[in-house]
This record gives structure tokens, C-alpha cells and sequence, in this order.
């Protein structure tokens, strides 16, 4: 018997007012691919991911994570369970140092009865150096290491988004949702951003879901693709399956009269 999907979502449906923003929407992601999520403006991409997350409560359906029902989800608890995610538009917390951003996705594991922490013992010393070190060396991996000390305001564009994902990766996820992570790149560091991606996957053994609008990137990227327009899904299988559907040629170039 073949173990189940590591993410599924069955019959999912979001409606805001009169808006029906998803349509009933089906797929499952296998534990190790890179799995993408393209469509037209106004499709239900990040919607379909905020629905996952908990940012949003489903009309209807059902997320399940393992075959299992994901029951009153919380961010939190899905952080436990090892989904992570970063967003379309940046939440670094740009007062903070570079290195203090990832040491926020750190928190969890830094847990310690309250004695020890108001007192500063060994123990909790100790510990607060090995997640600085494990920081530092989730932003080596990202390239940003030289800008530890930083003010996450003062990077870069480009090098925002990559510390945003060092923050996601601190969570050591099994689930790695990255929503337009390419946004607002130029060619070559989109280039980049894919290896990255790709070297990520494949060190830390991880499931990527990934939303973008450059889609000759992700028929390089993702293993398989999910296609929504409208708030259904059109399209479902290899980029080379999806670049001839007619229903996606239809919905990116529109039909003749």
C-alpha cells in the first residue's frame, strides 16, 4: 500500500461575499517534489495557500496533512507539524538585525523553564549560542552571512526575499510553501533563486509548493504543476503536460473569437 500524499486538499472552497474565490479544488503533493501553482491574476494562488496556512477558513473542503484531517488549524500547529511558508509581499521585521530575523523562526526550539531564562544560567546561554551559530549558518546558505548584523530594512530587494526564506527554513519544515518568491527579480537572480530552491530541496530533504508568475521558471523548477483560473483548477501534471493543455494556452492567451 503506497503511504499517502504529504499534502492534500479535497473539494476546497473559499467564498468572500459573493466572491467565490476557490471552486472546489483538489490536489495532493508527494513528499519530495518541487509542486507549482500558476494561473492569471485573480486565480485563487495565494488564497489556495492562506487556506492551507490557516490564514483563511475554507467555505469548504478539507486540508489534509499525512491522510489526515488537519482539525481547528493554527499556524502554530502547523508549525509544528512542519509547514512553513513565506509571502507575495514581505513580513521581515525590518527593525530587527538580519540575524535576529531568523532567530525568530528559531523561538521554538529554544524553550527553557522560566527560572532558567530570568537567571541566564549555563544551560541557556549555551543553547542561545547554538541557535546563533544555526542561524548564522541558514543565512550562509542564502548568501547573506556578511550582513549579520544588518538591519533587515537596509538589504536589497532580492536579498530580502532570500532572508525571508532563511526565516521560513529556521522551522525546519517538511512543507515549504513559497508564494512569488521571485517577484520583483531580474533575470539572473531568478536563475539563482531556482538552484537555490533546488539545493534546499535536496539538502534538507524537503517538499516545496510553489507559487509564481514567471512560468518559464517553473517549467524549469517544478516536477509537477497545478494550473487554476477563475478559482478552479484547469490543469494538473508534468510541465510538459501543462504547456499543451489547451484549457492553459486558453486562460494565459485568451480564445479566438
Amino acid at each position: 500500500m503506497s503511504a499517502p500524499p504529504l499534502l492534500a486538499v479535497e473539494g476546497l472552497s473559499c467564498r468572500f461575499g459573493g466572491l467565490l474565490a476557490l471552486n472546489n479544488v483538489s490536489l495532493a503533493v508527494q513528499e519530495g517534489e518541487i509542486f507549482g501553482l500558476i494561473g492569471p491574476n485573480g486565480a485563487g494562488k495565494t488564497t489556495l495557500f492562506n487556506a492551507i496556512s490557516a490564514l483563511t477558513t475554507p467555505s469548504s473542503g478539507q486540508v489534509l496533512w499525512r491522510g489526515q484531517p488537519i482539525r481547528h488549524p493554527r499556524p502554530d500547529r502547523l508549525s509544528r507539524l512542519g509547514l512553513a511558508r513565506t509571502f507575495q509581499n514581505l513580513r521581515l521585521f525590518d527593525s530587527l538585525s538580519v540575524r535576529d530575523n531568523v532567530l525568530v523562526g528559531l523561538h521554538r526550539f529554544a524553550a527553557s523553564p522560566l527560572a532558567a531564562g530570568l537567571l541566564g544560567t549555563a544551560g541557556v546561554r549555551r543553547r542561545q549560542r547554538q541557535l546563533e551559530q544555526r542561524a548564522l549558518e541558514l543565512l550562509a546558505l542564502v548568501g547573506l552571512e556578511d550582513g549579520a548584523d544588518l538591519a533587515a530594512a537596509s538589504l536589497p530587494y532580492g536579498e530580502r526575499r532570500r532572508l525571508e526564506l532563511a526565516r521560513a527554513l529556521a522551522t525546519e519544515p517538511r512543507l515549504l510553501l513559497l508564494d512569488e518568491p521571485a517577484a520583483g527579480m531580474n533575470p539572473a537572480e531568478k536563475n539563482d533563486l531556482c538552484e537555490l530552491i533546488r539545493a534546499i530541496r535536496d539538502r534538507f530533504d524537503l517538499t516545496v509548493m510553489i507559487i509564481e508568475h514567471h512560468v518559464p521558471l517553473m517549467m524549469r523548477l517544478c516536477d509537477r504543476l497545478a494550473v487554476l483560473n477563475f478559482g478552479e483548477r484547469i490543469a494538473l501534471g508534468t510541465p510538459e503536460v501543462v504547456r499543451h493543455d489547451p484549457k492553459v494556452i486558453e486562460a494565459y492567451l485568451g480564445s479566438p473569437r
